[in-house]
């Protein structure tokens, strides 16, 4: 085994096991510059404690590797560092008291917010400096009526960032929705009757799941199309037989593929393209 390889190796195995927290280092957080490298010094010495014990096949390897913190998000008193180290890689979440940083929860790999909850950190506020981290506005947008009373419900029973549209076609009939909500993923349906999701009470949905390294869309007729922000998004019109499918809209955005389904949408397939586009940019 490569000297890298064994590091990475020994380096994720230590991050998930149990360590003790390290003690607060007392540093200066005057200004920005100044947070940015506090929070650095603190990871940084955090990673090294978690692997002292450890034995090393060989340390003259180990020293010619640098650990190196890659970003930093900041929100209210916490902080989340992105950082690297040989062939391992993983987040640290540190706390800011009187003026001092210390680490509360570190991992090899993504922290979820079900991590940071787990650690006394509030799930809103968990979500915010995770979507923050992964660069989400700081301002969300806010979603249409129709999602208003269930989204902070949906939203307190998964770790995935669940995206609404602020804007939808007027309907004349009432919507109910129907909600399948995982760890990683969600799906929410529309349909004209609460007791009816049957084809014939269908009207659309709204889903997000972890998107596979290789991503391929989903239908034969789909077309790349533009969204905001510079992501590519794929669409599908509606294909009418003896029935007509929904006008379908798909993206992937940070590890995520996100999905839109919707019936009746637009009189040709140029106004449904442009309605559901602008559905997902308002997401």
């Amino acid at each position: 085994m490569q000297a890298g390889s064994l590091f990475g190796y020994i380096l994720s195995l230590t991050i998930l096991g149990s360590f003790p927290l390290m003690a607060a280092m007392t540093i200066p957080t005057a200004v920005v510059a100044e947070e940015d490298s506090a929070v650095r010094k603190v990871v940084l010495l955090d990673l090294f404690q978690r692997l002292d014990g450890v034995l090393l096949a060989s340390e003259e390897a180990v020293a010619r590797i640098t650990p190196e913190v890659t970003k930093m998000t900041f929100v209210d008193s916490y902080a989340l560092a992105n950082w690297q180290w040989g062939e391992g890689w993983g987040e640290s979440v540190l706390i800011n008291e009187n003026g001092q940083w210390r680490v509360i929860v570190a991992s090899s790999g993504v922290l979820t917010p079900s991590m940071l909850v787990q650690s006394g950190i509030g799930r809103e506020l968990a979500r915010k400096l995770i979507s923050r981290d992964k660069g989400a506005p700081e301002e969300q947008p806010g979603v249409a009526d129709l999602f208003t009373t269930v989204l902070p419900q949906l939203q307190q029973q998964t770790d995935a960032l669940i995206l609404l549209p602020s804007q939808l076609p007027s309907a004349r009939q009432k919507i109910y929705l129907r909600s399948d909500v995982g760890r990683q993923n969600y799906v929410i349906e529309l349909s004209l009757n609460p007791q009816c999701f049957n084809p014939e009470c269908y009207l659309g949905s709204f889903s997000g799941a972890p998107v596979n390294p290789v991503y391929y869309p989903r239908g034969w007729f789909t077309k790349q199309v533009e969204l905001e922000q510079g992501i590519q998004g794929y669409f599908t019109p509606k294909i009418c037989q003896v029935d007509c499918t929904p006008s379908v809209i798909e993206w992937v955005w940070r590890d995520m593929s996100y999905r839109i389904v919707l019936k009746g949408i637009g009189r040709d397939e140029l106004e449904e393209e442009a309605v559901m586009i602008a559905i997902a940019n308002s997401a």
